[in-house]
């Protein structure tokens, strides 16, 4: 595993971005890895194909204003909200409409949460809490708690507001309700954005997509006597219904448009007694390529984040290939594309399976190797979700390891790492991460560690590789995960999400309960 986080955190690789020198020698470093174990290609090749589309908005090609009788609002682009075109492809998209507050956003059969009433949303502009709705005492853990929930994401307003076929969907920005400062907003719009081209099993993509600060969208609000602390207080009523503000909106995004051609590296072990029946194991090897210098240094070499991951993976994958038998079912071996692009490799393996759902049993997940040494405890997340809990907890129990929950659940790790589009489409996922508590360290080390490395080392030049890490608790991390694998792949039942799950629905439907 060193060798492999040492070869893929080279600065020959440049970053690894997506459609990179750098990032192709990558991938077929791991096919070549695959080949070498004896895994076996899928439909002829190593690799799967992710069409990715690059768009950058031009800021002198953006514009948002609001009006009603006599009296108009024109913010400043960057400043106050940030706006970009919900299809990447749309090289200029503009309209205007009704502005709709819609509380958060939020179409939840399975918890009874219905935001828009049935009201008529087509070609209207809506306006929506990012987060969950606030758990209240009567309902404690709804939308689970203090922990995010698939519909509290960002990218599920987004979606939300497509199937309801507004022009454009702007989600009001506090630092507290995001996680991060409007600075975050504003970085993540200065640079290209990528993006799969559309689904065409879904609806269209919300022609228009923005963000826009608090004060601007309270000061845009009172034009028409609106409070938005009082509408905020409304939506986190079940009885709460759209509110129409009579404010039309005008908005325009031009942006120039390429096409950029990358790949997942795919490695299949053939189950011996049910090999139609398919596990996949992820892990992304992107990264961000060449940024603005820190220190000197504008690589972003991604050496924790995730070249470790990829180590564990080729690690485990090569354990499966040399067991005297392989198990009953098949395992697919996936390094993902562009995850750090916003998932998009798993997000294009999910659209264009290699192996149809209904036959896919379960996804594994691992983002990030534990370097720091063996630890008691472990997080997995989503093992509270799903049938394939069990599988972790009685392996966990062998190891002598305590299953801890993520201790930042209001952050929504489960739906920020390659296993969430598979997940979505319905298939029971685990994402194994590390523990904390070091065995032989000092009480608060593996705290200090990961609050270091979020401070100093995410996404930055200086996530480069080490030799001071120690692998026997990446060891440790892998023993578990194959082992927990290894159990799936050799069980006959097909697990399922919980009952209250967001996922159920879609896994009921392809299983055809």
């Amino acid at each position: 595993m060193r060798a492999h986080t040492r070869f893929l955190s080279q600065d020959l690789l440049r970053g690894r971005a997506p459609g990179t020198p750098g990032g192709d020698i990558a991938a077929h470093y791991i096919a070549s890895q695959f080949e070498e174990m004896g895994l076996d290609p899928v439909q002829g090749s190593y690799f799967q194909m992710v069409p990715i589309l690059g768009s950058k908005p031009l800021p002198s090609g953006i514009d948002l204003s609001f009006r009603t009788e006599g009296r108009s609002a024109s913010p400043q682009h960057m400043d106050d909200y940030t706006l970009i075109a919900g299809d990447a492809a749309a090289p200029f998209v503009e309209g205007s409409g009704e502005l709709v507050f819609v509380g958060y956003g939020i179409d939840a059969p399975e918890v009874g949460w219905d935001d828009f009433g049935g009201m008529d949303l087509t070609g209207k502009v809506l306006l929506i809490l990012v987060n969950d709705p606030p758990s209240t005492a009567d309902e404690p853990d709804i939308f689970g708690g203090p922990a995010m929930t698939y519909y509290g994401r960002w990218t599920y307003k987004y979606e939300e507001a497509a199937r309801q076929g507004a022009l454009a969907a702007i989600l009001i920005h506090t630092t507290e309700s995001a996680g991060y400062p409007w600075s975050v907003v504003q970085a993540g719009r200065t640079r290209e954005q990528f993006a799969l081209p559309p689904d065409p099993s879904g609806p269209p993509p919300v022609p228009m997509k923005g963000w826009m600060t608090f004060e601007t969208t309270a000061w845009v609000l009172e034009m028409t006597g609106f409070d938005l602390d009082d509408l905020k207080r409304r939506a986190g009523n079940r009885n709460f219904s759209p509110v129409s503000t009579g404010i039309q909106v005008s908005g325009r995004v031009t942006s120039s448009v390429r096409s950029v051609e990358t790949m997942n590296v795919v490695g299949l072990l053939p189950g011996t007694e049910r090999p139609d029946e398919v596990i996949t194991f992820t892990s992304h090897y992107d990264h961000l390529g060449v940024g603005e210098p820190v220190n000197g240094d504008s690589i972003r070499n991604g050496a924790y984040d995730n070249a470790s991951g990829i180590a564990l993976m080729l690690e485990t994958a090569e354990a499966f290939a040399t067991l005297p038998s392989p198990p009953a079912r098949s395992i697919l071996f996936i390094a993902t594309a562009a995850e750090e692009a916003g998932l998009l490799g798993s997000g294009w393996y999910a659209q264009s399976p290699l192996f149809p759902l209904e036959k896919t049993v379960a996804e594994i997940n691992v983002d990030g190797a534990n370097l720091w040494g063996e630890t008691n405890d472990f997080t997995v997340h989503g093992v509270e979700r799903s049938g394939l809990g069990p599988f972790a907890r009685s392996r966990a129990e062998e190891m002598r390891l305590t299953l801890v929950p993520d201790q930042e659940p209001e952050k929504g790790f489960f739906f920020r790492s390659d296993h969430f589009p598979i997940a979505r489409a319905g298939i029971p996922a685990l994402y194994f991460s590390h523990g904390s508590n070091y065995r032989d360290r000092p009480e608060g080390y593996g705290d200090s560690i990961q609050a270091e490395y979020q401070a100093q080392h995410y996404h930055a030049p200086s996530d480069e590789f080490s030799d001071e890490w120690v692998y026997d608790g990446a060891v440790q991390h892998a023993l578990f995960v194959f082992r927990v694998v290894l159990d799936i792949a050799r069980d006959s039942t097909f697990p399922n999400w919980l009952e209250g799950s967001e996922f159920k629905a879609a896994r009921d439907a392809m299983m055809g309960g």
